[in-house]
């Protein structure tokens, strides 16, 4: 099969960052298909491919999605983290060789199509709808940071769909593993304490004590992201992912217990509240008789403070920080569940062998 003929457009020259990068994620890749099943290392392994896809979203100048990536990669990281201390450390050996060589072929076959499609779609010119974008930032939405605008405003009706399939995804992790913490699994919960978890409580003192202080300062970081989204890099996503980070670490620092009885908040409230404010900001927008999710904006003036922008998209943003931080938080209180069993479970057996040496 030929390669396509090149267009019109010349390829980006040569440089070394960008060939560090790409051997990097090339033998991490590489890495993964030979021990993914090792759990931690695999896990690492993903950590650092997340973070040169960030790397490379700076590199293009896009630090909103730069921002975005590297949170969505610290939570997943955290709360995979988290979630291994329930798990055996290696994955069960199931492929035959048959199958990891037909798997490697379509896979093989696959990544040669979508690199020319790639290929030949970037060495030919077309038109995008991203002139129309920046030109419409600030006088249609109100904002100078055309992601931000776009996502709250000109695709509003998206992004609304997109927080309520992240509700429902939450929502389903709960109820499965709900399922999972009743009847016999429940028995069987109690009958396996993995030798790690006996060590949970053991925690180190110090990322203790920074954790702690650090939660004020993560929050107020979280706050200044969220309210600078509309000009700057940030919004309610990205702060939503900072402050689902900043109360991860008391999870991870302190332990499931102590945060969980500390944190006590309605997560799945917390959910359908964002994605009621979201709603509601689009309905709003019917009695000034424009279509849903239509945003607006002014300038109010304050003696002390200054002129400053006022927009409905603000609202709309506000019910996406609730969404995620409700939905990570709830996938984060089903291993609070987990871990309270099994150190339920934990403190019987103790009390048991006690019983048995008096």
């Amino acid at each position: 099969m030929l390669p396509p003929a090149p267009g019109e457009r010349e390829l980006v020259p040569f440089n070394w960052p960008g060939l560090v990068a790409w051997v990097l994620l090339a033998a991490v890749l590489g890495a993964m298909m030979v021990f993914h099943h090792q759990r931690l290392f695999a896990l690492i392994l993903i950590g650092v491919v997340g973070l040169v896809v960030a790397l490379t979203f700076f590199y293009f100048s896009a630090p909103d999605l730069a921002l975005t990536q590297i949170s969505v990669e610290v939570v997943t990281v955290v709360l995979m983290l988290l979630a291994l201390n329930f798990l055996p450390k290696e994955t069960p050996r199931e492929s035959s060789g048959f199958r990891k060589v037909r798997d490697l072929t379509l896979a093989g076959f696959a990544g040669i199509g979508v690199t020319g499609l790639v290929y030949a779609v970037l060495t030919r010119g077309f038109e995008t709808i991203s002139d129309y974008h920046l030109a419409q930032s600030k006088p249609g939405g109100g904002g100078t940071n055309v992601v931000n605008v776009i996502l709250v405003d000109f695709r509003g009706f998206d992004t609304f769909g997109e927080i309520i399939v992240l509700g429902i995804a939450a929502l389903g992790i709960y109820a499965l593993l709900d399922s999972a913490l009743r009847g016999p699994a429940q028995t069987r919960l109690a009958n396996w304490v993995p030798e790690g978890i006996r060590a949970m409580d053991a925690h180190p003192f110090i990322l203790v004590i920074a954790t702690r202080v650090l939660l004020p300062l993560a929050l107020m970081v979280g706050v200044y992201i969220f309210l600078r989204g509309h000009n700057e890099p940030g919004g309610g996503f990205i702060a939503g992912l900072v402050v689902s980070i900043a109360l991860l670490m008391q999870y991870m620092a302190s332990g499931f217990s102590w945060a969980h009885h500390r944190l006590r908040i309605d997560y799945h409230g917390l959910i359908g509240a964002g994605v009621l404010a979201a709603g509601l900001t689009g309905v709003g927008a019917w009695f000034a008789g424009r279509p849903f999710l239509t945003s607006d904006y002014t300038y109010v003036h304050l003696p002390v403070i200054g002129e400053f922008e006022l927009a409905t998209a603000l609202l709309f943003d506000i019910g996406v920080f609730l969404t995620v931080v409700g939905a990570v938080m709830l996938a984060l209180a089903n291993l609070s569940r987990i871990g309270e069993r099994v150190d339920a479970a934990y403190e019987a057996q103790e009390k048991a062998a006690k019983s048995g040496e008096a």
